[in-house]
């Protein structure tokens, strides 16, 4: 049983992926920063690096973005180009651009600049691929698309229509590159919600969840284009705090640990750097019943399961190197290798565990797309102490308990001095929740009171 609970705040959105109500993925879109990976723009090449092929390009933001030129294409300091992010900026990075556009849309995939037909890798039956052949030889496509997953049941109509559609959306970035000069956005991507609605939904999933009419009745127009049937999935919770009814919020807790205890009593500590992460697997309370080579085996096993869940439900990019507990077997160190790439198929980012090193440690890559998780919920200074970002997300979700279950109309927030200077420096989203709840909110120092935390004093 799958569902899609997006909890939609004044400073955030969250999506929560639950398989039988276990989280297993989480797509946050912070709004103080704008997503924009695989949005479109007309960028100026401002610094072009002599030797590695490669430019500085302003696409309107305050970092240059980085662009990997094609050895064919000659480009100069100054010329207007158009280019799609590929990777968010990351740390004091800026964004990675390409040159060759793609746009998605519900079962393919348009690459404008290419004239091949690919099928995703997700496509394994031979009588599929055949099918969806014919249909674009029947509909006579001479441009390049990838075939998605979710074309296998498609109809030609379907497909017909979807080809129209981002065939129509590719003119009108064009037409909209050739009008003004200097960097412009072109084409903006679907939020993270909207955009894993129209990329996966199907009927495995059991419900839409969502706490916001605004984001109810976007949703609802998204899936009338997708299939009408799918409407009824949509659940409006206004005003609830729908991640503590549907017990995401502990799972998010446990998600932003270090230390992530497994089922048999070991547990696995995950440790990130600037340059990679480490992730230390122990046996714990785990001393089974049989003898000590199969009790690690087992615990390593068990380990290497939850490390790819762990992955991917922080969003942890780069490089990973695994400590697992030492293994005098070959045969179990094979197994737990094919185990982490057969549960990396699972994860729809490009993953390779690339094998084992001379010190018996595992080392894993996983594509980069964007910051992980945790830099949402915790403070880039201390990382045991949660971000201002989530003290005034739930800060909101107190103001939304106030109203559904008290007459109060105010609420005074009682923090320490540290922690009301940084609530003030984010003051206008303090204004913002005041003013969509209508409820006063005054905050004040009482330094007995943990920087983590805050208390609520109610107030008619």
């Amino acid at each position: 049983m799958k569902k899609i609970v997006i909890e939609s705040l004044i400073s955030c959105e969250k999506t929560a992926i639950l398989e039988d109500d276990k989280l297993v993925e989480l797509l946050i879109d912070d709004k103080k920063k704008e997503n924009r990976v695989s949005n479109i723009y007309r960028g100026i090449v401002k610094k072009k690096i002599l030797g590695i092929q490669a430019c500085f390009v302003d696409i309107g933001f305050d970092k240059l973005s980085y662009l990997q030129i094609p050895k064919n294409i000659d480009i100069k300091n100054g010329s207007e180009i158009l280019v799609q992010v590929n990777k968010e900026e990351v740390g004091e990075k800026g964004c990675k651009l390409n040159l060759e556009i793609s746009i998605s849309g519900r079962y393919l995939v348009y690459i404008p600049s290419n004239d091949k037909i690919v099928f995703s890798n997700k496509i394994n039956s031979e009588n599929d691929k055949e099918r969806l052949k014919n249909i674009l030889n029947e509909l006579k496509i001479n441009s390049s698309f990838i075939v998605r997953t979710e074309a296998i049941n498609a109809t030609i109509e379907e497909i017909e229509k979807d080809i129209f559609e981002l065939k129509e959306k590719y003119q009108e970035i064009l037409r909209e590159y050739k009008l003004g000069v200097g960097p412009k956005l072109l084409y903006k991507n679907l939020n993270k919600s909207l955009k894993y609605i129209k990329d996966n939904i199907n009927d495995n999933f059991d419900e839409i969840i969502v706490n916001n009419k605004e984001k109810y009745f976007e949703i609802k127009g998204l899936l009338e284009n997708i299939n009408k049937d799918y409407i009824k999935k949509i659940k409006l919770e206004e005003n609830t705090d729908v991640f503590d009814y549907y017990k995401v919020s502990p799972q998010i807790k446990k998600a932003i640990n270090k230390k992530v205890w497994l089922k048999s009593g070991g547990y696995i500590v995950i440790e990130k750097t600037e340059a990679l992460t480490v992730i230390d697997v122990n046996s714990g309370k785990f001393t089974g019943n049989i003898d000590l080579e199969e009790t690690i085996f087992k615990t390593n096993l068990e380990a290497s399961i939850e490390i790819c869940n762990q992955l991917r439900l922080r969003d942890i990019g780069g490089i990973i190197i695994v400590d697992f507990i030492d293994m005098k077997s070959k045969r179990h160190k094979k197994e737990i290798l094919k185990t982490l790439e057969e549960n990396f198929k699972l994860d729809k980012r490009k993953t390779e565990v690339l094998g084992i090193t001379k010190l018996g440690l595992f080392e894993i890559t996983r594509r980069r797309e964007r910051e992980s998780i945790d830099n949402y919920f915790k403070d880039s200074s201390f990382d045991e102490i949660i971000s201002t970002e989530f003290l005034i997300d739930n800060l909101e979700k107190d103001v939304i308990k106030t109203l559904n279950h008290t007459i109060y109309k105010k609420i005074i927030i009682e923090v320490n001095s540290r922690t009301r200077k940084n609530l003030l420096l984010n003051i206008e989203y303090i204004d913002k929740i005041k003013n969509f709840y209508n409820i006063e909110i005054e905050i004040i120092v009482n330094e007995k009171i943990y920087y983590q935390d805050f208390n609520v004093i109610y107030n008619t």
